[in-house]
């Protein structure tokens, strides 16, 4: 099962789980957004939109489809959590990235977040 949370979510389920951050700085590079896409998007220089789009163009890289395939193939067998640092569940570069992954692999996998579970 693919997971996703923020960095500040806390849940003792994660412990069990092989994580992923989608951040810059932990060797996940092919799926983080760029820096400055994301400082235009902070600045309000990009939309919701132009930033989004700009996200899947990198996501369609073929670095970021090999990694996005080994990581599903792991999320078929055991829990994977993509740990992002925007807050909470919806629209967001993990959750963008958790809807490709099974789009791509979808007949394989499913995804949640972890704050809906209880």
């Amino acid at each position: 099962m693919l997971y996703t949370c923020s960095a500040l979510c806390e849940s003792e389920k994660m412990a069990k789980m092989k994580h992923y951050y989608i951040m810059h700085g932990y060797e996940n590079d092919p799926v983080v957004p760029d820096k400055q896409d994301l400082s235009l998007y902070e600045k309000g220089v990009i939309t919701d939109k132009g930033f989004a789009v700009n996200y899947e163009v990198k996501l369609r890289s073929q670095e970021a489809y090999d990694w996005m395939e080994r990581v599903s193939r792991e999320a078929i067998h055991e829990d994977v959590v993509l740990i992002g640092e925007e807050k909470g569940i919806g629209k967001n570069c993990r959750t963008m990235l958790a809807k490709m992954m099974t789009s791509m692999f979808g007949g394989k996998m499913n995804f949640r977040y972890i704050e809906e579970l209880k």
